[in-house]
């Protein structure tokens, strides 16, 4: 298939003409263009696809295009595009559909900053009844975001980008567990693995609003992971600025989608806020303060390209199965490979193609700057249950749990380079003193300037057994590693796991950008909270072994 972008002038099949690109997207242009048949102005979407594309991954964006005009076609509403026809020329599919002459919600966000309760609710109740109109037909859209509706110059908001959509009864373009859509508009079952149902239309459509009228994402976090773990973990951020859509707010956005309102229900309470809101004010025009800049952008850390879901992935599942085990082990699924896909450019057909320049997979900046504490001394050994408490002396210092208590002084000198590091989360850990600190949420990370890291994290919600947690999400995630090779997965026995439930390593390799790589994620927890330690150097083994061996005993939770 030939995917060269098109030149302006040229006419499709005889009868569309190019006149000039007025959008772009992940994998396309949109034009502005003329039906020469009929005279009338259109616009039309062009599939592009990056240089070096496989052919069966040029194939899958090509069947998108299809369905997001297939999707489209059976729908007619004044909320939802209109597609006139899809040419096919030079291999691909181009989609001829009515011109819209206005920006994107999504712009007009950027230049506005914000927008009233009342032009909020307006622009809502129309989405939400072009997303009845929708799920009464079978369509989930599964990508609703301010970039994917349109607001023409008469205030109509018009629902674009069917490209993910999923009608009933058509089969599934992504593999099982893979996360498609815009991270920061995902519902929290979404996160989980699970498909996309109305409701989760629904929760996104809460998150548009409370953007609209807030100006900010309420879940959206530094990184695809972090903001994953927001969308599960937090509340709904208390809204300031939402007046009578507060409450609304706070249905669609409800964890749980049973518990969120249907889309008819929401489309009505839209209703009666915008004429509440219409009797009390004379305007229907857009709340414009100073646009809030956005953070500049830092460099994206040195790290081989597989280390990041690694170690956010390590994180999440500390400790194993438990009261919302499976909960929390999809999410990591899904969002490693979600993190892997949005690294990967070659995979770009599995996230949204019209996003704004304002919604990137990853966020524009890191949070760094967390300022390690004064070195201390190594903190004293748990005292051993069976045997005579060890005198805080540099033997039993360098005890690694799994050898004898006859080192020498040289297991003193092994460890001299550590430092204790007292986190603000609570946990104190012993780590080399030249790392540097970086934090994201929850999770706190280590950088080896020699290359690899160690990353710590901890959750209030432990699984039953730290072993079984790994065995269940190995098989799904190993693929996730150019070059994985298991080393094992094995049930840690060390003195210092005693005030522990269970221990277990995940041991494997894989191949970093800049050579071979040795991990480590060690997962722990008591009964109330778990914990995890994962490791990645290019170190021998055997010297990562000991050294994460003396981080785990220098352990203390929050």
């Amino acid at each position: 298939m030939n995917s060269s972008e098109a030149d302006p002038g040229r006419v499709l099949v005889n009868r569309y003409r190019l006149d000039d690109v007025i959008g772009t997207g992940g994998m396309g242009r949109v034009w502005r263009g003329t039906d020469t048949l009929l005279d009338r102005p259109v616009a039309i979407k062009e599939l592009t696809t990056p240089p070096g594309l496989p052919d069966h991954e040029v194939e899958v964006l090509r069947t998108r295009m299809i369905r997001e005009a297939r999707s489209a076609a059976q729908l007619s509403h004044p909320a939802i595009i209109t597609v006139f026809d899809v040419a096919d020329e030079d291999g691909r599919p181009w989609i001829v559909m009515e011109l819209v002459e206005g920006p994107s919600l999504g712009t007009l966000l950027q230049d506005e900053g914000t927008l009233s309760v009342l032009r909020a609710a307006e622009i809502g109740e129309q989405m939400a009844a072009g997303l009845a109109e929708a799920h009464r037909r079978g369509i989930v859209h599964r990508d609703i975001k301010p970039g994917n509706v349109l607001i023409a110059g008469d205030h109509r908001a018009v629902l674009t980008d069917f490209g993910i959509a999923h009608l009933d009864g058509s089969t599934h373009l992504t593999s099982t567990g893979l996360l498609i859509g815009s991270p920061s508009y995902l519902a929290p079952e979404v996160a989980h693995g699970r498909s996309a149902t109305a409701a989760s239309d629904v929760w996104a459509l809460g998150v548009t609003l409370y953007q609209a009228v807030e100006g900010t994402l309420p879940f959206e976090r530094p990184t695809p992971m972090s903001t994953l773990t927001a969308i599960v973990t937090q509340d709904l951020p208390e809204p300031t600025r939402a007046g009578a859509l507060a409450p609304l707010l706070a249905d669609l956005c409800a964890k749980e989608p049973g518990d969120r309102p249907s889309v008819d229900r929401v489309r009505a309470r839209l209703r009666e806020i915008r004429e509440s809101a219409g009797s009390a004010s004379t305007t229907a025009t857009a709340v414009a303060p100073a646009p809030v800049p956005a953070p500049e952008p830092t460099p994206a850390a040195q790290e081989p390209a597989p280390a990041a879901p690694a170690a956010q992935h390590a994180a999440a599942p500390a400790g194993g199965g438990g009261r919302r085990s499976n909960r929390t082990r999809n999410l990591v699924i899904a969002a490693v490979a979600f993190v892997v896909l949005a690294a990967g450019a070659t995979t770009s057909a599995l996230v949204s193609m019209n996003r704004d320049d304002n919604s990137q997979l990853v966020g524009d900046s890191e949070q760094a700057g967390v300022a390690e504490e004064a070195s201390e001394e190594p903190s004293e050994p748990q005292e051993e249950p069976e045997d005579e408490a060890s005198e805080p002396d540099e033997a039993s210092d360098g005890d690694d749990g799994g050898r004898e208590d006859e080192d020498d002084d040289s297991d003193d000198e092994e460890w001299d380079f550590l430092e204790r590091h007292e986190d603000e989360s609570g946990f104190s850990v012993d780590v080399p003193e030249d790392w540097d600190i970086e934090r994201d949420g929850h999770m706190v990370r280590f950088e080896n300037p020699d290359g690899g890291y160690l990353m710590v994290d901890q959750t209030d919600d432990p699984n039953d057994d730290a072993g079984d947690d790994w065995r269940d999400l190995e098989p799904a995630a190993s693929g996730n590693f150019p070059g994985y090779s298991l080393i094992g997965i094995e049930d840690v026995d060390a003195d210092w796991t005693d005030d522990y439930d269970s221990a277990a390593d995940w041991e494997f390799t894989f191949s970093g950008d800049s050579g071979d790589r040795h991990a480590i994620n060690r997962g722990f927890h008591t009964s109330e909270k778990g914990y995890a330690l994962f490791l990645v150097s290019p170190e021998d083994p055997e010297v990562n072994h000991r050294l994460l061996d003396r981080i785990s005993e220098s352990f203390e939770p929050a």
